[in-house]
């Protein structure tokens, strides 16, 4: 409209000035036509002006042109719009009319199938329980009633079949074959009928076993569904052929689990090992019940259930290996492998109130995994023993029993002195032999009693051996970079006989209360030979560390009476022992032994 208005006033403008330049004409052409006799100069003039004037109009139609196209142009795309709108909306409501239609026709074909579905229903209901009814309780029929029998039940089947209606289709062929049974024991039934019933009936059998054998193989078919399926198969007499389809369903869905975890989670993950085991242990134990709601608790096919457990198991034992053998690391490696080996455990024990058990099988194949961890550990701690051995100063120290024992060691300990004395070495081993043994508590569950065993005694024959090492005199020159302090002066290797004593007898007392905890050596639900084996285990350990000791002691007293016996170092010790009490060499033969000897011989009567 602004536009329309604004051309009105251009041309209103336009207008007055084409009226003022033709009126300044006309006058000049009259006074020229007055004036004949007018100069050259002003007819020229005249001329010029008529033809700006001509000019100027002709600009001014253009222009008008111009504007003019622009509007026109203007309007059609302003009207385009708004008509492809109107034809967009149009189209719209003409795709809603096409729904709308196709809506109406699909109703009124699921009426159709409906009305169509009942009738044949009614239809086949009553087909069926005539030709049962007839078949149960008229006389023998003839030939060609017994034909139009099987071929109605037939056809009946093949509907059925058709339809998906399984339940009805299996109750037909239950029917069937009592109907059938009943016939063979009748005398005026022809053979070769009942063989043709008996091949048709077996025929249609196998048809539905197939189906219901692909609904079951269908990658998408949930677990009620399938338990469906298998109930159909049993009730078709074909169980061994249910367990199979039910195995395999549980085996895939395991193999996909398994892959999902390892693609989702990092297999050094301490949460891998657990989120497995719940994984595959509850996948067992909805395979166990899904399998005793079709056979009940006692069936034939229990065998092969539990060999199918028992694979599953072995693939789970194998990535619980691979994860514990990754894991390698000293500081943190045997905690972790005693924790997966805790939530493995804890898993499978579920299956026990399902009567499967599996637990015995699976400590089977761990335990030699983690025998390895244990191993590998405690070659680690015997280098930490001897780190800390080599800096001992070799001077007995006097500590609180409760201060270096746990609780449940210095309580089984009894009637002990308050105080005991011990090398800087002998406390860190006592320590560290504590802490080894928490660690490896858990381990008890698998049966790993005699592994532990002979571990801890071979960090403390290690240690006596580094300790004979240190006495030894021929040993003084250590081997090459070695820093190794050495008790060189007659006390000092006194102090190390007199350690060694109180570690003896704080490692037996340990060991025994570690292994006569509750659930281990006075368990009744252990075994007999179990536990007899375990006792002598325990006591060949005690009398072999006896030995060893005793061994040490008695190198040591010789060593001592020689060494007193020769001329050149018999003085050199006894001005060694007298600075030790503070005594003159003179004053030797009434002089005290040291402390550290006292405590020495004491321990050895």
């Amino acid at each position: 409209m602004e536009s329309s208005s604004t051309s009105a006033t251009r041309f209103r403008f336009r207008e007055q000035n084409r009226q003022q330049i033709e009126d300044a004409a006309d006058s000049e052409t009259s006074s020229g036509m007055s004036s004949v006799s007018s100069d050259l100069d002003v007819e020229n003039e005249l001329q010029s002006m008529t033809g700006k004037g001509i000019k100027h109009f002709c600009s001014e139609l253009l222009e008008l042109k111009t504007e003019s196209d622009e509007d026109f142009h203007r309007n059609i795309f302003s009207n385009y719009s708004s008509f492809v709108r109107i034809f967009d909306e149009v189209k719209g409501m003409e795709n809603e009319l096409m729904q709308l239609k196709g809506q109406v026709l699909t109703q009124k074909k699921l009426v159709k199938d409906l009305i169509d579905g009942i009738h044949l229903k009614v239809l086949s209901e009553e087909t069926i329980d005539s030709v049962i009814q007839e078949s149960e309780f008229s006389e023998p029929t003839p030939q060609s009633e017994l034909d139009v029998h099987i071929n109605s039940i037939s056809e009946t089947l093949d509907i059925l079949m058709i339809e998906n209606r399984m339940d009805e289709a299996i109750a037909i062929i239950q029917r069937s074959d009592e109907n059938l049974q009943r016939m063979q024991f009748e005398d005026n039934s022809p053979v070769d009928l009942l063989l043709l019933y008996n091949s048709a009936i077996a025929e249609k059998k196998a048809m539905l076993t197939l189906q219901l054998t692909l609904s079951a193989e269908n990658t998408r078919i949930s677990a009620a569904e399938l338990q469906k399926v298998l109930v159909g198969i049993c009730k078709l007499g074909d169980s061994h052929l249910a367990t199979q389809l039910l195995l395999k369903y549980y085996r895939s869905r395991l193999a996909t689990g398994r892959h999902h975890l390892q693609s989702s989670q990092s297999f050094l993950d301490g949460l891998y090992v657990k989120n497995l085991a719940k994984f595959v242990f509850s996948m067992i134990s909805q395979a166990t019940r899904s399998f005793m709601m079709l056979y009940g608790e006692t069936s034939p096919q229990a065998s092969e259930l539990l060999q199918w457990a028992r694979e599953e198991t072995k693939l789970f034992v194998a990535s619980f290996n691979k994860y514990v053998r990754s894991n390698s690391d000293v500081t943190e490696g045997l905690s972790k492998a005693v924790e997966a080996m805790q939530f493995a455990m804890s898993y499978c024990s579920l299956l026990k109130s399902q009567r499967l058990f599996l637990k015995p099988y699976l400590i089977k194949h761990i335990r030699c995994c983690m025998e390895e961890v244990l191993l590998i550990h405690i070659d680690h701690f015997k280098k930490v023993i001897s780190m800390f051995t080599a800096t001992d100063d070799w001077v007995l120290g006097r500590y609180l029993i409760s201060g270096i024992l746990s609780e449940g060691n210095y309580m089984f300990a009894g009637q002990q002195p308050e105080y005991c004395i011990l090398t800087n070495s002998g406390r860190k081993f006592i320590t560290l032999l504590q802490a080894i043994i928490a660690d490896v508590t858990p381990l008890l569950a698998i049966q790993m009693e005699g592994s532990i065993l002979k571990g801890l005694m071979n960090l403390f024959t290690g240690y006596i051996a580094i300790l004979e090492k240190a006495i030894t005199f021929e040993t003084h020159v250590s081997e090459k970079g070695s820093r190794r302090n050495l008790p060189e002066s007659l006390p000092q290797q006194l102090s190390v006989l007199a350690n060694l004593s109180t570690l003896q007898l704080f490692f037996f007392k340990i060991v025994r209360s570690f292994l006569r905890g509750p659930g281990h050596l006075n368990s009744k639900l252990r075994k007999k030979n179990s536990i007899d084996f375990l006792q002598k285990e325990l006591d060949g350990c005690i009398l072999f560390i006896q030995e060893a000791v005793a061994k040490l002691k008695a190198h040591f007293c010789q060593q001592f009476i020689n060494r007193m016996m020769s001329p050149e170092t018999g003085s050199k010790l006894i001005v060694e022992t007298c600075s030790d009490n503070q005594q003159e060499p003179s004053n030797f033969q009434g002089a005290m032994p040291s402390s550290a000897f006292q405590v020495t011989l004491a321990s050895s009567g």
